[in-house]
């Protein structure tokens, strides 16, 4: 029986780009990350510097706040301290509505509310409109449908961002 190489050379490449990425990372600090939910793309982020208002669209690293770190840390979605990548979904004065098993973004249906998570077990509810407050937004993820973010968090201060970040490398 002939062994097909094409898979093991590709399992050793994609290792030998972790660790040149984890090396890059120790030397040039966190400037790179990389993600492996489904929450967004899979793959490796260059962040910047957020130095400009934030922006509908824009998409941010950030950190989880403590409120829900119980569902993020304690369900084991990520590991411990790592952050989020979400898109900006609202800014400050947009308006955002929970209705149900839906939520809006200035009255455009945006996705699915769930009311448990993959192991049945509840998730935060939110429910009627409210206007996002001055010095915060709402981060939503693209990616997928069951994500966890601002549809279950609602919105979060922008003293949680760490950073805008850009895809160099996806899946």
């Amino acid at each position: 029986m002939k062994l097909d190489p094409a898979p093991i050379k590709k399992t050793v490449l994609v290792l030998l780009c972790l660790l040149l990425f984890q090396v890059a990372t120790e030397f040039l600090g966190k400037k790179y990350w990389l993600n492996l939910t489904e929450s967004e793309p899979v793959g490796v982020y260059r962040m910047t510097k957020l130095d400009r208002e934030v922006r509908r669209g824009d998409m941010v690293i950030m950190s989880i706040p403590e409120t829900f770190r119980k569902y993020v840390y304690g369900r084991k979605w990520l590991p411990p301290g790592w952050p989020l990548m979400k898109h900006v979904g609202a800014v400050s004065g947009d308006l955002v509505c929970f209705q149900g098993s839906f939520f809006l973004i200035n009255g455009v249906r945006i996705g699915p509310v769930y009311q448990v998570d993959s192991e049945g077990l509840p998730l935060p509810r939110l429910e009627g409109c409210r206007q996002v407050p001055e010095g915060q937004f709402l981060p939503v993820a693209t990616g997928v449908k069951t994500s966890f973010d601002g549809r279950y968090m609602g919105p979060v201060s922008l003293t949680e961002i760490r950073g805008l970040v850009r895809p160099l490398w996806v899946f």
